[in-house]
């Protein structure tokens, strides 16, 4: 497996291609080749064609392989045996380079030819083309017969891999830490991804994470699929860590130990029974295999000089040929043929070093991954707390300094805006309205015993379609919160009578004020307080929304609403209660000057920005997914919704996430919330389902396969099912406005004379039939009738039909008896 061995083979269609080097002359040197096929009676590999061709031969100067593998010829479209030559030049230092091709015949075809200063042994590939691509320094060339000469990839790379992609448009990638030139400014180096087809890159974290690239020694792409101008991928990569590491979309997701160090070259082997097997070819002649469904250690080998993978035996599956190094020097004189399954051979006691399977070392790690990573999601979720707790400590420190400096120094001291500071104003600002409006609240607050809720602050927001009205209040600690309900009057005003609009409302909890540290008590006053006073148990403050249609409110140019609150009571019946009223003006609605401001502006902290976020909360419909993963932690879906979809975090609850957008249709809200390392529960808001379908198409693009996700509820309003539901509820008035008269065909014939319509066309007969029918109409409809089969509702349907086309028919006669 050295470059100075004499011998180097492929494999391909089953076959074995045998290249050696022999010298013909103390100087001189010749390329044969000859093909060999594997027999199963005798159990060993014979030469397929009876012959040795040679490919080069030179009586002066002395030629070696470098490299020797199969590649796509893009002129025949067949896969074909490529070697790659080397000849030291005589008048100067460089070296010769020349790449052919094995047609299976007698001679080689000529594709490269160049020459080149520096020798090349490492990094050295040929791919589709066939394309030779190499690296030397830092840089990166490439040449072909197609391109006609050699071409520098123009990005210095530190490349720690190049090989193909399984993708259509672009495949040869190379994979490196990007070099600074001389002239450019100071910075961290890139990981980056440069296809040599188009010239495109890609951040290389797409493959793997940037800290993997200093000790990843060989990797190999699964899978590659380009999306929204992302590249998601499957990767497996050896570590000199003696690790292998399956990455998803860059990151890791499962961890094997190996047993050697300094892996070389990762092969893929499908087995038989959609199985697969990784072997993992090592320095000093080491290879191991490992099982890809359990990511565990199958078998192990020494002293291997090569390792192939092919159809050898012809039964539709792969196997490895494992070539060990043998004291004979012969070909083919020790081998290993086998699949790990039913396939084995072996030539020269070639056998396989069984390991424990299931390496304790291995699942420690794993369990030990695990469990770091809970606990910086735990430890995480504490900072970001301690975080907020501080920033609230600074602010009101700020202000105390800024007053006290104004007491000092005698100078009017100007508080903070009530906006920022979530203060709420003790007057009402539209006090001219207020001998307007003062007959009408008489006549609106009913008379109870009860006390009222005391209203801590009233808001109206347009979303949509929809009107959002608002109450904060602290609720009686006699009334039941999930009975409290409130609903919408409309205010008689340019002959409108006074109408309640048809509702529903929602209680929300009100986001804390984080102001509201700065106005309790100090820490001596509050050991004084009893402890069941209102400083030990707090109520919460909570907050009633009603949602109504903005359609019914569109008659005048300005329209007066007031919201009713109605709280459970001792007496029997509600406790009725106004809140609040609005006047909206249709004009300020149909600009979207009532839009919340949330939707364009989400870091602001206010008491606005508050009203806007349950606002949003009402109006939109929510949908609560559970997400798990049975064997790996669960990936952050938030960390994905901020930087992929550019959601943002909500100023006055950091726990929901915006998508930002000028219309409510467009916008969604987002709940995450970890429930362990295992589990985690995300609640999406929005207007409708097709916007909930579409984001959850992009989420499953993003999760990985070992993550489960199930809907447990839906608040949505079944549009569908109310539509299919009155659909079903006029057929089914039809059939009993008409099934009397079916089930008794011959009564009908008798009563209607025992002849046909078009027999008896009368104005006297018409006029009596119509009769008949309306009665038989008003006298089913106050008859239930039973369930019939489907065979009978079709025979009941099709005999209506006809009854209706008859009495039209009859019309039609009548008519035109008529104009005659």
């Amino acid at each position: 497996m050295a470059p100075e061995q004499q011998i180097r083979i492929t494999s391909l269609c089953g076959s074995l291609f045998v290249v050696q080097r022999r010298r013909t002359s103390p100087k001189g040197s010749e390329i044969a080749f000859w093909r060999m096929a594997f027999g199963q009676d005798s159990g060993g590999f014979f030469n397929k064609d009876g012959r040795i061709s040679s490919v080069y031969k030179s009586a002066s100067r002395d030629v070696d392989v470098v490299h020797c593998t199969s590649a796509v010829d893009i002129k025949t479209r067949q896969k074909v045996p490529c070697i790659l030559l080397r000849q030291r030049k005589k008048a100067s230092q460089g070296f010769k380079y020349m790449l052919y091709s094995l047609d299976g015949s007698t001679s080689g075809k000529l594709h490269v030819e160049l020459v080149l200063p520096f020798e090349i042994d490492d990094h050295v590939l040929i791919f589709c083309g066939p394309t030779l691509v190499w690296s030397h320094e830092d840089r990166v060339f490439c040449t072909s017969s197609e391109l006609g000469g050699v071409v520098e990839v123009p990005i210095r790379l530190n490349v720690s891999f190049i090989g193909e992609l399984p993708l259509c448009q672009r495949r040869i990638g190379v994979l490196g830490l990007e070099k600074q030139s001389t002239g450019e400014a100071t910075r961290g180096n890139r990981l980056l991804l440069y296809f040599l087809e188009d010239g495109r890159t890609f951040s290389g974290t797409c493959l793997l994470p940037e800290a993997y690239s200093s000790v990843v020694q060989c990797m190999m792409v699964l899978s590659a699929k380009e999306a929204d101008g992302l590249l998601r991928s499957t990767v497996l990569a050896a570590t000199c860590r003696k690790q292998l590491v399956r990455f998803e979309n860059g990151l890791p997701e499962d961890v094997c130990v190996l047993p050697y160090e300094h892996p070389r070259s990762i092969r893929i082997v499908h087995i038989g029974d959609g199985g697969c097997i990784i072997a993992v070819v090592f320095d000093h002649g080491n290879v191991c295999a490992v099982w890809k469904d359990s990511f565990k250690i199958a078998a192990c080998w020494t002293g291997v000089s090569d390792l192939l993978v092919d159809d050898f035996v012809g039964c539709g599956s792969e196997q490895m040929l494992l070539l060990f190094e043998d004291a004979a020097k012969e070909v083919l004189g020790k081998f290993l043929l086998t699949d790990l399954c039913g396939v084995h051979y072996s030539c020269g006691g070639a056998e396989s070093e069984d390991l424990n399977q299931s390496d304790p070392a291995q699942e420690s790690v794993v369990l030990t991954v695990k469990a770091l990573d809970s606990r910086l999601q735990s430890g995480l979720a504490f900072l970001q707390e301690l975080q907020r707790d501080l920033s609230v400590k600074e602010r009101v420190l700020q202000q105390s300094v800024t007053a006290l400096a104004d007491l000092v120094s005698d100078r009017e001291h100007v508080p903070p805006l009530p906006q920022q500071e979530g203060l709420v104003c003790l007057w009402d600002e539209e006090s001219e309205e207020e001998e307007e409006e003062y007959v009408w609240n008489e006549k609106m607050q009913m008379e109870t015993e009860e006390r009222p809720p005391e209203v801590r602050r009233f808001w109206h927001r347009v979303v949509g379609e929809s009107l959002v009205l608002g109450v904060l209040f602290t609720p009686n600690t006699d009334a039941s919160e999930e009975n409290m309900t409130a609903s919408v009057l409309l205010e008689p005003s340019g002959g409108v009578t006074a109408s309640v609009v048809q509702s529903r409302s929602k209680m929300l909890p009100y986001p804390e004020l984080l102001s509201t540290a700065a106005l309790d008590p100090p820490a001596a006053k509050r050991s004084r307080t009893p402890v069941g006073g209102s400083e030990a148990h707090r109520p919460p403050q909570l907050a009633v929304l009603t949602v109504t249609d903005l359609t019914p409110l569109l008659t005048s140019s300005r329209v007066t609403c007031s919201i009713l609150l109605h709280s459970p009571t001792s007496k029997p019946g509600p406790a009725v209660h106004q809140c609040g009223r609005v006047s909206l003006d249709m004009k300020d609605v149909l600009q979207g000057a009532l839009q919340p401001h949330l939707l364009t502006e989400c870091s602001v902290n206010s008491d606005e920005s508050r009203e806007d976020l349950l606002s949003l909360l009402a109006a939109f419909e929510s949908w609560l997914f559970l997400i798990e993963s049975s064997e790996h932690t669960v990936v952050d879906v938030s960390g994905w919704l901020v930087d992929r979809l550019g959601a943002k975090p909500v100023g006055v609850s950091p726990q929901y996430l915006l998508i930002k957008s000028t219309q409510p249709s467009s916008a969604l809200l987002f709940h995450w919330q970890p429930c362990g390392p295992f589990q985690a529960l995300l609640r999406v808001h929005c207007s409708g389902q097709f916007a909930v379908l579409r984001f959850l198409d992009s989420l499953c693009e993003f999760l990985p396969a070992s993550h489960d996700i199930q809907p447990l509820r839906s608040s949505a309003r079944q549009g569908g099912s109310q539509d299919l539901a009155s659909f079903l509820g006029r057929e089914i008035r039809t059939i009993k406005e008409g099934v009397a008269s079916l089930l008794c065909d011959g009564q009908d014939d008798q009563r209607f004379g025992g002849g046909t319509w078009r027999d008896s066309a009368s104005p006297e007969r018409l006029h009596r039939c119509r009769e008949e029918w309306q009665r038989e109409q008003e006298r089913s409809s106050r008859m239930l009738r039973p369930l019939v089969d489907a065979s009978q509702y079709r025979r009941l349907v099709d005999s209506l039909i006809q009854k209706q086309l008859d009495g039209d028919i009859a019309a039609l006669v009548e008519a035109q008896n008529s104009e005659g």
